[in-house]
């Protein structure tokens, strides 16, 4: 079986246990070109066991919004970041959201899925699917404070802010502003 097809298979098989846990969610398609170096190390993650990565659209009791900007970055996200071996997505979505922010989160569901398609610039190998997941999540505890040497700034929104890193952030519900 090609990586395509194992990839394609996991993948698969990852949604639907999402599907079983969280119920309904949106979902995105999208294609990556990646240079031979970066596919490379795209391969060896799914080689070592991972789908993808995660994060989570982090709401507090005040409504807020939990984002975060990386460093050499103008544009705010949801903090998340790379699947580690081992690790289900919604241990990679708390672990991250710990690591990123300082703050312990409980997930409530899925906001959305990015289906993602790697390819080689090049065109020389075949693509490898892999899955971007943010979940639902509120804050349980900790105090805000940037990763070092990755976050520049962690800050709780009232309003979405007009930078965003993907274009997807801009219809997820920020409620202290509704």
């Amino acid at each position: 079986m090609t990586i395509e097809q194992r990839s394609r298979r996991r993948v698969r098989a990852t949604l639907d246990r999402l599907e079983r846990e969280y119920a309904e969610f949106g979902a995105v398609e999208k294609t990556w070109h990646h240079s031979p170096e970066a596919y490379e190390t795209v391969r060896d993650r799914f080689e070592a066991g991972t789908v993808g990565g995660a994060g989570v659209w982090t709401t507090d009791d005040e409504g807020r919004v939990l984002l975060v900007r990386h460093e050499d970055e103008t544009a705010w996200s949801d903090p998340g970041g790379k699947q580690e071996p081992g690790e289900n997505l919604a241990e990679t979505a708390r672990r991250e959201t710990r690591e990123e922010t300082g703050v312990e989160v409980e997930l409530t569901g899925v906001r959305q899925v990015h289906r993602v398609e790697i390819r080689d610039e090049d065109g020389g190998e075949p693509p490898i699917h892999r899955l971007i997941v943010i979940f639902d999540g509120e804050r349980v505890s900790g105090e805000t404070r940037p990763r070092e040497g990755e976050i520049a700034e962690v800050r709780w929104w009232r309003e979405r802010p007009d930078d965003l890193l993907y274009p997807e952030l801009a219809g997820f519900p920020v409620p202290a502003a509704e």
